[in-house]
C-alpha cells in the first residue's frame, strides 16, 4: 500500500494549482471548471485541488502542512532561495532533530489559499 492521493481544499484553486505547478513539478491532469483542478507529478503522486464550499481560504488545524522532500541540503536551499525570488516570504532555514540523531534542514512556507507547505530533507538524515 502507498499514499497517492492528496485533496486540499482552498480559496482559490488557479493559483494554488499554479503554484505547485512552478515550484513542485506537478502537471495538470484534469479540471472541472475553476473549481477543480487534479494535478500530476512525475512519481504519479496526484494532488487534487478544489475550491471550499464556502469559497473561503481553508480552516486548516493548527500544524497541518504538506511536505516536500529533497535529498540534499543543496536543494533545500535552493528551493528556499526560489520562493525567496518569488516573493514567497519563506521561513527560515532551521535544522531539527527528526530521527536517526541527524539534524535536518527544513523551512515552511503559505502557499495561495493559506496551505503551509514545508521542505526539507528526509527524516533520519541526508539520504547516501
Amino acid at each position: 500500500m502507498r499514499l497517492q492521493h492528496l485533496n486540499l481544499a482552498t480559496s482559490d484553486v488557479a493559483a494554488l494549482a499554479a503554484f505547485f505547478q512552478r515550484f513542485f513539478g506537478f502537471a495538470p491532469y484534469a479540471a472541472r471548471g475553476e473549481a477543480l483542478v487534479v494535478l500530476r507529478n512525475k512519481q504519479d503522486f496526484v494532488l487534487t485541488l478544489m475550491r471550499g464550499k464556502t469559497g473561503e481560504p481553508a480552516d486548516y488545524p493548527a500544524n497541518f502542512h504538506i511536505g516536500f522532500y529533497y535529498d540534499e541540503a543543496s536543494e533545500v536551499e535552493a528551493k528556499h532561495a526560489e520562493l525567496s525570488t518569488a516573493d514567497l516570504n519563506p521561513s527560515k532555514i532551521a535544522f531539527m532533530d527528526r530521527g536517526g540523531g541527524a539534524r535536518v534542514p527544513h523551512f515552511y512556507c503559505v502557499a495561495p489559499g493559506n496551505v503551509l507547505i514545508e521542505v526539507c530533507t528526509p527524516p533520519g538524515g541526508l539520504a547516501s
